[in-house]
């Protein structure tokens, strides 16, 4: 089993090839320079992480990855990226922001390595903002996934509703408001509340205006 790199050589890159190796002993790392993206049609590659500030376009490669059913993730510290819409409309299992803690590394991709998504909080705000650009007004709610009360809880998460302010608004306890957050994360499996509300609205189940 593999994990492929593809980031040019840093010393934050051995760092991370550092934390990989330790948190993943069965896997073997490797490292591509983006400029040399064609040496991995030598690997069988299970998760690619790539970085995508540099001077390569990496839209093609992070595409032909994705049509093959492999797990990518994308890797910036550039929260203004050209190519984040795009990639973001591409539905990866990851998208990473420089400067995440090593425990946050490791238990991320854990997440993508059982078939969940994962998006850093640094980058909800420009997710979000494309929602709002592009989401569709018409609703599509599935019936069974979530109960009525369940689903107003997911409406005010996606307007960023705070525990306590949806406690008020639905005239319920902080600590029920936590019970049903609790069982939304498990009916869709999603790591956390800011998951939750990527899933519904990739799926528009709602919209933001």
């Amino acid at each position: 089993m593999r994990i492929a790199i593809m980031k040019e050589a840093s010393i934050y890159r051995e760092g991370l090839i550092g934390v990989l190796t330790k948190g993943f002993p069965r896997y073997e790392i490797i490292t591509i320079e983006p400029n040399e993206h064609d040496k991995l049609n030598q690997y069988i590659i299970d998760i690619l992480i790539i970085d995508i500030d540099n001077s390569e376009n990496m839209m093609p490669i992070v595409n032909r990855y994705a049509t093959q059913n492999k797990k990518v993730i994308i890797w910036t510290q550039n929260m203004e990226h050209e190519n984040l819409d795009d990639l973001f409309k591409m539905n990866l299992h990851g998208y990473f922001y420089n400067g995440m803690e090593q425990d946050e590394l490791i238990r991320a991709i854990q997440k993508i390595m059982t078939g969940r998504s994962y998006v850093h909080h640094e980058l909800t705000p420009v997710l979000l903002g494309y929602y709002r650009a592009s989401s569709n007004p018409q609703e599509k709610r599935p019936v069974g996934v979530l109960t009525n009360r369940e689903w107003e809880v997911m409406e005010l998460l996606t307007q960023g509703y705070s525990n306590e302010r949806i406690g008020q608004h639905l005239y319920i306890t902080e600590k029920t408001v936590k019970n049903h957050i609790s069982s939304i994360l498990r009916k869709l499996n999603v790591p956390d509340r800011t998951n939750a509300v990527l899933t519904a609205l990739r799926n528009e189940w709602f919209f933001i205006s």
